[in-house]
């Protein structure tokens, strides 16, 4: 097999779209945890019980926001590949 069957089973666009993914993961956990925190730390009483559910609080928020965002990458990706033709089927 040459290198140019190797290059067309590498899926680049799958590779791609996984780092993206990660990358949207991270920035988003990075620029929104002290927000939320300063909110949650606001909204609620300043005690041990309060506290520990302030950081499940910003962690799901967190979450939901980055499940909302990938969802959004993965309907974009699929529609591109729509337009584009391409399948995954393809061997």
């Amino acid at each position: 097999m040459g290198f140019e069957e190797n290059a067309k089973k590498l899926d680049v666009r799958a590779i791609i779209l996984s780092s993206v993914m990660t990358a949207f993961g991270l920035v988003i956990a990075l620029a929104w945890k002290d927000a939320i925190n300063a909110t949650v730390a606001y909204v609620m009483p300043n005690n041990d019980a309060s506290t520990l559910y302030g950081v499940y609080v910003a962690a799901v928020s967190v979450t939901l926001l980055v499940t909302v965002l990938a969802w959004l990458v993965m309907r974009a990706n699929r529609q591109i590949e729509e337009r584009l033709g391409l399948d995954d089927d393809e061997d």
